[in-house]
């Protein structure tokens, strides 16, 4: 999918430590400096911003911005048919916006037919330039019926996301890449939010899409018809399904890299699931496995293109590997700070941080280092640790991490790798959190077919370092 690009400063939502508890992306303190706004009762958005506050339920029937500050419904939130709510475009702090408001809901999200929902900002969409994320959270589920759009990034859902049918038509016909046309119109609402849309001639067509979210109960999406359809990096408690989905993107149906409890189906979707240019890593996958991602299914990463530039075949790499079957490990992970960049102070009083590091991996299972450049640069080799810091002085965060070409390592295996940590310190200082080897084909050189998760924690270890219980294969 072509859509914004993805610096290596590209980082998510704090994680779930799966099958245990799904980690808290906020701490307490975090959620009561939203601003009493709204006077605590129901509010309905016809268009425009909704402000930051505190709600009893909040109901989209316009096109409605979440921009700046923290916005927390105590019950549930309704976007109605038609309606859009845009959560990802930044507008916090004004006049040098990093991050959209921080949106923190204790009830269900219900998207309705031909609305769209977009929600939580990361590098990986429009939080890139400087670098932010808004950790934002549904205490419940996430149901979309005929929606046209379903996009959550960098988010904490304690029930079940559910989008059945809907989607902005599949321009073209399937596999077409009709929905890279300069000419291809794209649907209301979502053409009427510029953050969503773009700017020629980079425009981005209307998608659904799930990325580095942590889900307490299952992910579904069944019967879209789209431009492209996606989901990576999500760690979910319990089963991913995917059927009867079809994209005009040939690239579309880039199902990877996803951490389950439980099982895996992905059947009669068109394309069938596949890498496309992700470069991604398997999704690792705790039950059973079943269709176009069972554990049987091998496709290239990446996927063949005729470009421009054109792109060839990648090494056939396993879409879905079990659990079961990966070895376990003790390591540890050592970060050397480097450089900072400016801190950013949001209206809600959280800090954005990013900072650059010189890592090692040591012990059992993967081991190597990174290493910034001189002058640093994010784009390369070494750790990107980008975080939202409470008042109290609790985080969350994600750390991107890059072996130094070729120089990582598990067994007598040598290649490059990227690994996202997901995870949270809480203010007497503990980090902890999970982890996954977020890359893999033709990039990684002898590690093409890893797949891997773990946990880690600052508990008993020396500054600088994090405890690892890694487990590994190479498929």
């Amino acid at each position: 999918m072509k859509k914004i690009p993805v610096p290596r400063m590209a980082l998510g939502a704090a994680a779930a430590l799966l099958g245990l508890v799904i980690a808290p992306v906020l701490t307490a303190s975090g959620a009561s400096a939203a601003p009493a706004g709204g006077g605590g009762g129901g509010y309905t958005c016809t268009g425009g911003n909704v402000p930051a506050g505190t709600y009893k339920s909040l109901l989209i029937t316009g096109v409605c911005f979440a921009p700046a500050g923290t916005i927390v419904v105590r019950g549930n939130v309704t976007i109605a048919p038609g309606a859009l709510l845009d959560a990802v475009t930044p507008g916090d702090p004004p006049g040098h916006p990093v991050v959209p408001a921080t949106v923190l809901i204790r009830g269900d999200v219900f998207v309705g037919k031909n609305a769209v929902l977009a929600l939580g900002c990361s590098p990986n969409i429009s939080c890139s330039n400087p670098p932010g994320i808004s950790f934002d959270r549904v205490g419940g589920n996430i149901t979309a019926l005929g929606s046209e759009a379903v996009v959550i990034h960098s988010a904490t859902i304690g029930g079940n996301v559910t989008v059945l049918g809907g989607g902005g038509g599949v321009v073209g016909g399937p596999n077409s890449g009709g929905c890279f046309s300069p000419t291809a119109p794209i649907p209301a609402p979502w053409s009427e939010a510029p953050g969503l849309v773009g700017s020629p001639p980079n425009t981005t067509p209307q998608y659904t899409d799930v990325e580095e979210s942590s889900i307490g109960g299952n992910l579904t999406v069944a019967g879209q018809g789209t431009c492209w359809l996606g989901s990576f990096r999500n760690q979910v408690r319990g089963s991913l399904t995917f059927a009867g989905n079809v994209t005009s993107d040939p690239d579309g149906m880039e199902i990877n890299n996803n951490l389950l409890g439980g099982n895996i189906v992905c059947l009669r979707n068109n394309p069938a699931v596949q890498y496309g240019d992700a470069g991604s890593a398997p999704n690792l996958v705790g039950g059973f496995a079943v269709g176009e991602c069972g554990f049987g299914a091998v496709k290239p990463n990446p996927a063949p293109s005729p470009g421009p530039p054109p792109v060839p075949a990648g090494p056939l790499v396993h879409i879905s590997v079990s659990q079961r079957s990966l070895n376990t490990y003790a390591g540890t992970f050592t970060a050397t700070h480097v450089a900072s960049l400016p801190p950013v102070t949001t209206v809600s009083g959280y800090k954005i941080t990013a900072d650059l590091y010189n890592f090692t991996l040591a012990g059992g299972g993967l081991t190597g280092t990174g290493t910034e450049s001189s002058p640093p640069n994010p784009q390369g080799p070494g750790a990107a640790l980008l975080a939202t810091v409470y008042p109290d002085g609790s985080r969350s965060f994600i750390a991107y991490v890059t072996c130094n070409p070729d120089q990582c390592r598990l067994g007598k295996t040598r290649g490059t790798t990227m690994i996202r940590f997901y995870g949270t310190t809480t203010p007497r200082g503990l980090t902890y959190g999970t982890f996954l080897v977020v890359a893999g084909g033709a990039q990684a050189g002898g590690l093409a077919k890893l797949a891997g998760w773990g946990t880690f924690t600052s508990a008993g270890q020396p500054a600088g370092t994090w405890r690892l219980v890694e487990h590994l294969r190479i498929t």
